[in-house]
Order: C-alpha cells, then structure tokens, then sequence
C-alpha cells in the first residue's frame, strides 16, 4: 500500500498559531495510522497543551483511502462539528492533500478550506497545515515534528 511509511503511532510536538488568537501556542500531538484488512488506512489524531498534558486540545478520527494512481482520498471528523473531504496526492514518502468539501454543524467555527503536507523526513513524521477560517485567507495554522512511538 503507498501509505505504508505512515503506519504507527507518531509522537511529538508541534507550534500553531492563527490571527484570530492572541497569541500562538505550543501542543503535544499524537497521531496514529492503522490497518484493519482492508485497503484504507484508519486515522486518529490527539493534541494536548504541552504545559499541561491532561488538558485536551484537538482531535480528530477517519480513513485515508490510497487509490491505484497515487492519489488518496481522506475523510476526517472533528467533535467540533467540523467534517472535511480532502484528496491530494502520495509521492515517495510524502501526501499532499486539500480540502475539496467541508461541511459543518450550525454552532461548528466556519473553516472553508484546509491543504496539508505529511512527510518523513529522515525518521521523523513533518506535518503543516494552512487553513481559511472565520473570515481570513488560507495561511498557516499548524505544524509538528512527530517521531514514530510503536
């Protein structure tokens, strides 16, 4: 399978920062990449405060679905009422992927487009994500640096 380099569980930190919050922040993350026996690729993904590890930030659960040509079609949703269809491309041992559907429950913040860069970079797991949120352009959000932990 072409995602074959992300399966685990990756753990590191990671820095964000947007201009609608008052300052930028720093979490711990947690992702992990899983098979049940079929052709997808089963996802979730925790953050934390890095200054307090039992506060919860973020998270967010679905399916990266590979498909025959190198492209892959990932569906993800978030308990903020958000849930986001993104497809991109797999190249070596890096995916790039934008939203092309996003769709959202009535008190859910607004974010109408997301584009995310997943990459090894020697045994580390790089990720950054640029978002269009609440009436601003797509710009940075997040990024991490993860290792991998099982």
């Amino acid at each position: 399978m072409t995602l074959d380099f992300l399966l685990g569980t990756w753990r590191g930190e990671g820095v964000g920062g947007y201009p609608t919050l008052e300052q930028d922040f720093a979490y711990g993350q947690e992702i992990s990449f899983t098979t049940y026996g079929k052709p997808v690729v089963q996802y979730a993904s925790r953050t934390w405060r890095v200054d307090d590890p039992d506060v919860p930030m973020g998270r967010e659960v679905g399916f990266w679905r590979p498909q025959d040509d190198g492209s892959v079609e990932v569906l993800l949703a978030q308990p903020t009422g958000l849930v986001e269809i993104f497809y991109g491309r797999v190249d070596g041992t890096k995916v790039e992927i934008a939203t092309d559907l996003l769709a959202r429950t009535r008190t859910a913040k607004e974010v109408t487009a997301e584009h995310r860069l997943y990459g090894l970079v020697g045994d580390e797991l790089m990720y950054a994500m640029d978002m269009a949120a609440v009436g601003q352009e797509m710009q940075p959000h997040l990024s991490a640096r993860l290792r991998r932990v099982a």
